[in-house]
């Protein structure tokens, strides 16, 4: 099937909340494979909920999941979240009340040096089958970059 005029490979959309993407490759209006340009991450969307903005980042923590969590910062003392205000912008709040904005990559570092974040450590097998390669965890993102390599070399 042909692919409409905006959904050609490398069509460029803007997410509500996760930057942009990029059109990898259009089967029908209910497949459509994209990766996110900031994380890499590759999923699969509608073109209706594409041309919206609907997207999320299964990589990046929910915006409410991270208010209200502290984390402590050499040069700010303890902060508090407050609000993700753009797609990497964090505002916290400090001891004095002042507020202080942040990186999120920023805000994910300090949360890894508490040891409050999100990705336990464990050991992680290998995938045996394509159902395993789909659920998310670490090597996920592995698959996902080697994936991209091979889909940016593809007719070269």
């Amino acid at each position: 099937m042909t692919a409409p005029q905006d959904m050609q490979n490398g069509a460029r959309f803007k997410t509500n909340k996760h930057g942009y993407v990029r059109v990898i490759d259009y089967f029908n209006t209910h497949t459509v494979i994209v990766f996110f340009e900031n994380t890499g991450n590759i999923r699969a969307i509608s073109a209706a909920k594409l041309r919206a903005g609907k997207l999320t980042d299964s990589t990046v923590a929910p915006e409410s999941i991270m208010v209200g969590e502290k984390i402590e910062s050499v040069k700010y003392g303890v902060l508090t979240i407050v609000a993700v205000e753009s797609e990497n912008v964090v505002l916290l709040k400090n001891d004095r009340e002042e507020d202080v904005r942040l990186l999120m990559a920023s805000v994910q570092k300090m949360l890894q040096k508490t040891g409050k974040s999100d990705g336990k450590e464990e050991t992680l097998e290998a995938p045996s089958s394509l159902s395993a390669l789909t659920k998310r965890n670490k090597k996920t993102k592995d698959v996902n970059t080697l994936l991209k390599k091979m889909l940016k070399d593809y007719g070269k």
